[in-house]
């Protein structure tokens, strides 16, 4: 605390001269009435240069909290110093909670406990104020408490983050008698309630790991509080300083909690995310524990991560960073089995015999198990030390019968076993159906293959699965890891077989209950992203993976085939829908064409429904469950029946759609619904339901009935708002509606441009707000309405002003922008795929850009992917017929390419 340079401008008392002069200059200098607030102008500048000279010289996580700790100790040791006189020997200042572990990022709070005589508490106050108010001056976050070695242990005993924040209590100065009387009733608090601490700490540790979504795997963790985190090792240090009464490694009971491997593995994970969070600290410039995607690359090159032909430096730091969490997770539950064994060893009555439904599995001879105090454990550890096999019996038998959980000691066999795990021992066919089993057949499988992550051993029996552990999607759209993600997919799944959401997916249940062999579907979900294992990421190489590992599996040669060509193909039933028009034949038909078989269709619904409702939060709603339906229906009956019968029901829809309309057109004439209804021709009625035609039929009569050359009704419904525009068709009108719908900040989900056969216009418009909240408040209905009206009554003066998103993340990232001509994708239309970073407006500058061409949109088809929005167009000329110049077409690829490049970066 000797550095002389100080910020320009800044007034310092530390030019060659130490911290303690320097205070005690200013306690003299405010004593004197010749200053005010000195002292925490000392230690404002003093801690400035701590954080500063730590940062650039200290490069280990731990070693900057430690030097973080020993810089306010030392400046606290000068305050008491200099504001002691009276009562040195009666108040004892001590550190608690991380400031009393010797650990302080760099904005972490400044926990004290003052202890004091109990005759001493008039001049406490006084005191007291000479140390905080300098501290506060400093800006740093000081919490205290102040107490009598009594009144602090009586507290303590209703107040659990009270006794675990003085768990930690460290003497720093003052009366030494005064801390040992605390520290002395404090031990015998601890050994009269170690069952009570333990049991609150771990029920607390469930309550934050439930208010942060249950998992480690968010793809922005909070490096303190998630599940896996400093939190977790936290309370794993508490709990065993509570039972053994010294911290991990300074007590003969901890080879019996953790061994020396299992310590140091702790230790290297604490490190680590030390050395994020103070340097995310030192980012932010003030406390923040979260790692999001905007702070991931600065935090990977403070930490030296580069990047790597197939992973970016903020993808390998988070992959880093995702595994440590796995590992926390690990030794949190061996830590937490052992403390709990050393508990039951002396409960009587509980089994001891192994139940018969265990005795036996797919694998020859009797297990290599038995209950030990209540457990799974394994008969003979060197048995299991030397046959594979029994790993995997172990995890066989507990997804038979969860309620026997895993011994510590099996765990510790299986982690420390795992690589053992060869080719040879992935080629074993009765392996092969114990995993088989484990995957198809277990109580809970989602929690059996979790403890198989965490002991690794997966991840070593399916490489093509641990190499995605711990890996991120880098970008807005998911909200898990890949592999947490495809845990839960898996779950998802077992709900589905189970019968559990057959309201809510019918189509996939009744598919999955009447598959013949299950295991297909199973693997297709547990492979389905491994991809992102490969180098070269293409679904013909994804497909020749998955397939390999299926038949390694056991699957036969046709049925490995089909889980490799779904489970590489996931997406194309979801993109498809999303993007094309459903109600053409010849859409539906190229897209089973595609698919090529009806068993490959069926495999793929049930994969996009689990993946869907699992990868993000926006990823599944009712819209999408409906177009999903429509596609499969309609593909399936292609399959079933031939492409003849697929137009022929198509066609039957058009007049069904025309008899339900006119049913619901009730206090109409019959004159006047035959009138408006001719208007619209069989490519319209199919492409809408009876409901919607309905609805724009009354604001047609009505607006017509008023003289009004434009009429808008925007409605509520299932969470977005619904807006129908009917007007004079007009070049650009799409553009410019558009354009209205960005200026009040909302975004398009979906529209249908539709021209009626006398010329007018009628634009159904699906919007939502941006963040996927659902629109509640009139006044934006209100707005919408009114920019949508003064849209479509005449062609803007102006170009619309663009709402911005408080917080929009979206900037963040990069997306190479592209443009693809489909061809072949629909008879009447030319359709236009344009793909780039999302931005508010995007819409409209895209319908501009088509609009400036002279192209017709027939209709648009909007996805976003967080923040990757594809818009499909589908265009017409001016006759209304297939857009198909192809100056024309290069000219509007040009043209889209320069506008999505303007918020794109590629």
């Amino acid at each position: 605390m000797t550095e002389t340079s100080a910020p320009a401008g800044v007034k310092t008392y530390l030019s060659s001269v130490s911290l303690d002069e320097a205070i005690s200059a200013a306690v003299a200098s405010e004593e004197a009435g010749q200053d005010h607030g000195a002292t925490g102008k000392v230690l404002k500048n003093a801690i400035v240069l701590l954080r500063r000279q730590t940062l650039r010289e200290v490069a280990r996580g731990d070693r900057i909290a430690a030097r973080l700790s020993k810089g306010v100790d030392d400046m606290i040791l000068a305050l008491f110093k200099h504001s002691k006189e009276g009562i040195g020997q009666d108040i004892a200042i001590c550190a608690i909670g991380g400031f009393g572990r010797v650990e302080l990022a760099p904005y972490s709070d400044v926990d004290l406990l003052f202890l004091h005589t109990p005759d001493v508490e008039e001049k406490l106050r006084e005191a007291l104020n000479r140390i905080l108010y300098p501290l506060w001056d400093s800006g740093l976050k000081i919490g205290y408490a102040a107490h009598t070695p009594e009144t602090a242990i009586k507290f303590a005993k209703d107040d659990i983050v009270a006794r675990t924040a003085y768990l930690d209590a460290r003497f720093l100065c003052g009366g030494k008698k005064i801390f040992e009387e605390f520290a002395s009733s404090y031990e015998k608090l601890r050994k009269k309630s170690i069952p009570e601490f333990v049991a609150a700490k771990l029920k607390e540790q469930d309550e934050r790991q439930a208010a942060f979504f249950e998992t480690r795997f968010l793809v922005e963790p909070d490096v303190k509080e998630a599940k896996g985190g400093l939190r977790d090792i936290h309370t794993l240090r508490w709990i065993y300083k509570y039972a053994y009464g010294d911290a991990i490694g300074k007590s003969k009971a901890i080879d019996r909690i953790l061994d020396q491997s299992e310590r140091q593995a702790l230790s290297k994970c604490e490190r680590f995310l030390w050395s994020v969070r103070a340097h995310l600290h030192d980012y932010r410039g003030r406390a923040d524990e979260k790692l999001t995607f905007d702070v991931q690359p600065e935090i990977a090159s403070r930490l030296g991560y580069a990047d790597r032909k197939n992973m970016t430096a903020a993808e390998r730091l988070m992959k880093h960073y995702f595994v440590n969490a796995v590992e926390v997770g690990r030794l949190t539950r061996l830590m937490c089995a052992r403390l709990e064994e050393e508990r039951t060893k002396r409960l009587p009555r509980l089994p001891k015999l192994l139940p018969k439904q265990l005795q036996k599995d797919e694998a020859p001879g009797r297990p290599n198990l038995r209950l030990r105090n209540g457990r799974l454990d394994f008969d003979s550890a060197a048995k299991a030390r030397k046959q594979p096999r029994d790993l995997f019996r172990l995890f066989r038998a507990f997804g038979k019968q969860p309620k026997f959980d895993f011994h510590p000691d099996a765990l510790a066999i299986v982690a420390e076993q795992t690589p053992s795990v060869t080719q040879k021992v992935r080629r074993d066919p009765i392996i092969a159906t114990l995993f088989g089993r484990i995957l198809c057949d277990s109580e809970d499988p989602v929690r059996v293959l979790r403890i198989m992550e965490e002991a690794g051993l997966l991840g070593k029996y399916i490489p093509a699965f641990g190499s995605i552990v711990g890996r991120i999607d880098y970008g807005l759209y998911r909200r898990f890891t890949l592999d947490e993600h495809v845990l839960r997919c898996v779950g998802l799944l077992h709900q589905i077989r189970h019968g559990e959401l057959t309201m809510e997916h019918p189509i996939a249940t009744k598919i999955v209950r009447g598959a013949d062999n299950p295991m297909i579907f199973y693997l297709g979900v547990l492979l389905h992203e491994t991809i992102w294992s490969l180098r070269d990421k293409t679904a013909s190489g994804a497909e020749r993976l998955v397939t390999r590992i299926c038949k390694r599996l056991g699957l036969d040669e046709n049925e490995a085939a089909l889980a490799g060509w779904a489970a590489s193909r996931h997406l194309l039933l979801v993109r498809t829908a999303e993007r094309r028009n459903l109600t053409e034949a010849h859409a539906i038909s190229e897209f089973a064409a595609s698919v090529g078989a009806r068993e490959r269709l069926d495999l793929m619904l049930v994969l996009s429904v689990c993946h869907l409702k699992v990868v993000g939060l926006q990823s599944w709603d009712e819209m999408t469950r409906l177009r999903l339906s429509e596609l499969y229906e309609a593909a399936a009956l292609w399959f079933d029946h031939g492409p003849g019968a697929l137009e022929k029901k198509l066609d039957a829809r058009a007049e069904e759609i025309r008899g339900e309309a006119k049913e619901k057109l009730t206090g109409w004439k019959e004159k006047e619904r035959k009138a408006f209804l001719d208007r619209l021709d069989d490519a319209m009625l199919r492409s809408l339901n009876a409901d919607i035609i309905a609805r724009f039929a009354r604001l047609a009569r009505a607006a017509e009935n008023d003289a009004a050359n434009a009429a808008v009704v925007a409605t509520p419904r299932d969470g977005d708002l619904e807006a129908i525009v009917y007007t004079n068709d007009r070049p650009g009108l799409l553009a410019d509606l558009a354009g209205a719908v960005a200026s009040t900040g909302m975004s398009v989900r979906t529209v249908q441009a539709l021209t009626t056969e006398d010329g007018k216009a009628i634009d159904i418009f699906i919007i939502q707000s941006p963040d996927g909240i659902p629109v509640e408040d009139p006044d934006q209905s209100r707005r919408l309405h009114q920019a949508l009206l003064t849209a479509a009554s005449a062609p803007p003066g102006e170009k619309p002003v663009m709402r911005r998103r408080l917080g929009d993340r979206r900037e963040i990232f990069s997306v190479a922008p592209s443009v693809r001509i489909e061809v072949n994708a629909s008879e009447e239309a030319m359709v236009i795929e344009a793909e780039g970073l999302d931005r508010p407006g995007l819409l409209y500058e895209l319908t501009t850009a088509l609009a400036r061409e002279g192209a017709t949109i027939s209709s648009a088809h909007i996805a976003t992917y967080g923040e990757r929005a594809v818009d499909a167009f589908y265009l017409q000329n001016a006759a209304g017929s297939k857009l198909a110049d192809k100056a024309v077409l290069e000219r509007i690829e040009k043209s889209l390419l320069k506008v999505l490049s303007a918020g794109s970066d590629g």
